[in-house]
């Protein structure tokens, strides 16, 4: 067995317990919401959360674009330029080795 799998055997039931786990259950209590609505309110809460979406994501975006046209978005590089790092010297003798 490589490590890989030991890996992906050891990973695999926290992954199932944090993600799929909760992620199943939000899935099934909003599908079980959803099907107790009528078509109408159904359609009226889908077209209300896009509109929000879509709202939020122009503001977002157009947020950035005013930062970036009122130079916010620029940032200064300073250089610093790189020192000679002062490395211990060590003299080795031929004489004194022997």
């Amino acid at each position: 067995m490589s490590i890989k799998q030991k890996i992906s055997n050891l990973v695999s039931p926290f992954y199932e317990k944090v993600w799929h786990g909760p992620k199943g259950k939000i899935r099934e209590r909003v599908k079980k919401a959803c099907d107790e609505m009528p078509h109408r309110q159904r359609l009226t809460v889908v077209t209300v959360l896009l509109s929000a979406f879509v709202l939020i994501a122009f503001f977002v975006f157009g947020h950035a674009c005013y930062k970036m046209g009122a130079g916010h978005a620029r940032q200064t590089i300073e250089v610093e330029h790189i020192q000679q790092l002062e490395l211990p010297t060590k003299t080795y003798d031929h004489e004194t080795a022997r």
